[in-house]
């Protein structure tokens, strides 16, 4: 698995919305850094809880939780044997399928044993207003 690999799980498992499976994305403790503010995590159980608050809000908004990306266009930097800089650029929909915005997210990813975990993670998405 590669640090790419991760990611793609974490947007797919955020359009599924399938808590457990973007919380085995993350390293513990972790933080998301937003336009809204910071969230620390100590544990997957507030990952999981964060990211449903998030789709709540997006529900509430009209907006879809599927999350459109290009792996291919992934920026990857290798800052050190198991530490990966990944910048991607993201979609996001209207609940008819319709597209709203692009949106950019960089991620620091820290390789521990044969996983990629996410460790920082920062979106300037302005739909993501509740991570609290």
């Amino acid at each position: 698995m590669t640090s790419v690999d991760t990611l793609v799980k974490y947007y797919d498992a955020i359009s599924t919305a399938e808590f457990d499976s973007i919380a085995e994305c993350f390293d513990t403790p972790s933080k998301l850094i937003s336009l809204y503010g910071t969230v620390n995590h100590s544990n997957r159980e507030q990952i999981k809880n964060t990211y449903a608050k998030i789709i709540k809000t997006w529900n509430e908004q009209g907006i879809s939780k599927q999350v459109g990306y290009d792996k291919e266009a992934f920026e990857v930097v290798n800052l050190q044997e198991n530490i990966d800089l990944v910048h991607t650029r993201l979609s996001n929909y209207d609940l008819e399928g319709k597209f709203l915005q692009e949106w950019n997210c960089s991620y620091i990813i820290r390789e521990e044993g044969n996983s990629w975990l996410i460790s920082l993670a920062t979106s300037d998405n302005k739909a993501s207003k509740s991570m609290k």
